[in-house]
């Protein structure tokens, strides 16, 4: 704990040093995020908005065309492919000789991408981090084990990852020998624990627990967070069980940062949006126009701070839907009310309707004992490919295929396939939904 609080202590007193920009962030973001209806936020809000518009148009090749734009309806929604086949073009002239900062993701939607933030952006998504991890329990200097793929281009130095009191647990090879020294460490630790990394490394952990038929841990283990993947109620269940607190799904993105997050709250799956940093809107899947109150549509981000390379608009092609509270008074709803899984994951029953993901997870709850991996596939309109890595013989081919068929149609064809492994993607994640239809 001792140690745990000089590390606080020395992260804000050099901070303090550099100009307090962090510290400043911070309690502008708590103040615009727990203060939404208040005037004070919605002029923040309209100031950072009326500002990166304006500096768009003014420094970037691309936005110039749109110098005579009067409001943010004006300008076109973006995709990560417009971004790339105009990068320089994205470029903001006073910022080309700058210090900046190259993110990068590293392809899970199968378009690998990668952008530039100027050192106040950097710090704005330092601050937001700090913002949301203490929103899940977790204070600067506790330990945090970062459960991901790591390779040594996506690390920090060990001395930074010494002071942040970070832990690296690559999970490419996370199998029981490996989870089992994993747990054994942190029941070790009596001092406060946090855990943030992939839902797949989490899956791992549950089913090997079930396995052994293990009991409740006792862990000093105080947060869970889920990020990159969907959070699956079999993982969010289990960790609850194992680890006796609820596990919160974080929404964010290499190339922005944290855009929204669940609530600590029992069975809560509402996400928190970040108003502070960018403005959000719902736009309906096939037209540039928002989506009607209780509707899933694209979510459309507009960065606030990234002035290197202006994001207007942006589609960060996942799809979701604002709490009923939305638009009331003028004021920005605080949640998304729903969350899906990204919008070319989406799948569709036989008639050309969206299924939501969640629906075919649930479809293999009952046979986790007996799987390894799975996979879900929509090759066509009706047609459902399901690969399935198995620990023993599956007997439950005519039962998985029925089920599939309440919710996507009597006359799909449902194709199971067994695979000796579900090859894992760049970024060390499996995708557990695909869809290779296009529903017009």
């Amino acid at each position: 704990m001792l140690a745990s609080k000089i590390r606080e202590k020395s992260f804000w007193i050099l901070d303090r040093l550099k100009g307090s920009n962090v510290s400043n962030h911070y309690k502008e973001i708590a103040f615009i995020n727990e203060n939404l209806d208040s005037k004070e936020a919605a002029l923040l809000r309209r100031e950072y908005l009326t500002n990166i518009l304006a500096h768009a148009r003014n420094t970037t090749s691309f936005y110039k065309k749109f110098k005579n734009a009067e409001s943010i309806e004006d300008f076109p929604v973006i995709t990560k492919t417009v971004v790339q086949e105009n990068f320089d073009d994205f470029k903001s002239k006073t910022y080309l000789d700058k210090p900046k900062f190259k993110v990068a993701t590293s392809g899970s939607t199968g378009i690998p991408f990668q952008l530039y933030q100027d050192a106040n952006k950097k710090k704005r998504n330092t601050a937001d981090t700090i913002y949301f991890l203490k929103k899940a329990n977790l204070n600067i200097g506790e330990r945090l084990y970062d459960l991901e793929v790591w390779r040594g281009i996506n690390m920090n130095s060990p001395l930074k990852a010494w002071m942040q009191n970070l832990r690296y647990v690559d999970v490419t090879k996370f199998h029981d020998e490996e989870i089992e020294d994993f747990l054994q460490s942190i029941k070790k630790k009596r001092y406060p624990q946090h855990l943030i990394g992939f839902v797949s490394a989490y899956e791992s952990i549950c089913k090997y627990l079930d396995k052994t038929k293990a009991k409740p841990l006792d862990t000093t283990v105080k947060s869970i967070i889920a990020i990159s993947e969907a959070l699956t109620d079999y993982v969010k269940d289990s960790m609850q069980k194992y680890f006796n607190i609820p596990v919160i799904s974080r929404y964010s993105n290499e190339e922005i940062g944290i855009l929204a997050q669940q609530t600590t709250t029992m069975n809560d799956k509402k996400f928190e949006i970040n108003w502070s940093s960018y403005h959000f809107e719902i736009l309906k899947m096939d037209q540039d126009v928002p989506a009607q109150p209780g509707e899933l549509g694209r979510i459309v981000v507009t960065d606030f701070f990234n002035y290197c390379m202006p994001l207007i608009r942006y589609d960060t092609g996942d799809i979701a839907k604002f709490g009923e509270d939305f638009g009331k008074n003028g004021i920005p709803s605080r949640y998304f009310e729903q969350l899906e899984g990204r919008k070319m994951d989406a799948v569709y029953n036989t008639k050309g309707q969206m299924i939501s993901s969640f629906i075919v997870y649930t479809k293999f709850y009952k046979y986790y004992n007996l799987l390894q991996q799975y996979q879900f596939i929509q090759k066509t309109r009706n047609t459902y490919l399901v690969k399935l890595n198995t620990t023993s013989t599956f007997g439950f081919e005519k039962e998985l295929i029925e089920d599939i068929k309440k919710d996507f149609g009597q006359d799909a064809n449902v194709i199971i396939e067994y695979v000796d492994e579900i090859p894992a993607l760049s970024s060390g994640k499996r995708k557990k939904v695909v869809n290779l239809y296009k529903a017009a």
